[in-house]
């Protein structure tokens, strides 16, 4: 097990492009070269499985703390109050909250998603930590593997599809 030789053969990511692994693959290397309780975590990460692994549980806390911060403003938008979209968390980071708010100054909501998917992505930077050969670096490309698929996945016309059912319109 090696999590040098990890971290050294996984190839870069970028959030605006493709990533050069699947999650299968990614999940099978960090499982010939982690112990199980980091492997199981990173699968957990990917497949958004429940994980008592302290990074998970530091990740799944700063981003419901951005989610709520996302569900603050868009309930001020349209004038009612966010509790109830809320979630419960362990900590606070006011520095999210000044991020979500500059992100829904883009009155563009696509650049808007991607600001936030670049909150996200350093949040994950952020837990990853400053041991550029620690787990919580697999672990972090894990979150990031995530992001970049989500982007690259969506579809445009898939997009309007999902809108028209969820509105019943035609356009």
């Amino acid at each position: 097990m090696s999590t040098y030789y990890l971290i050294s053969s996984l190839p870069l990511l970028s959030p605006d492009q493709r990533p050069l692994i699947t999650v299968e693959a990614f999940i099978e290397a960090c499982r010939a070269q982690l112990g199980a309780e980091d492997a199981e975590a990173a699968e957990a990460l990917l497949r958004d499985t429940p994980s008592h692994h302290p990074f998970v549980v530091a990740w799944r806390d700063k981003d419901a703390i951005l989610r709520n911060a996302i569900a603050r403003v868009r309930a001020h938008l349209i004038g009612t109050d966010a509790e109830r979209w809320l979630r419960p968390t362990e900590g606070c980071d006011p520095c999210l909250d000044l991020l979500v708010n500059e992100a829904f100054e883009q009155p563009d909501p696509l650049k808007r998603e991607l600001e936030l998917n670049d909150v996200r992505w350093k949040i994950a930077e952020s837990l990853q930590g400053y041991d550029p050969m620690s787990v919580n670096v697999v672990l972090g490309y894990a979150i990031k593997l995530t992001l970049a698929l989500r982007w690259v996945n969506l579809n445009v016309d898939k997009g309007r599809e999902t809108f028209e059912q969820l509105t019943n319109k035609e356009f």
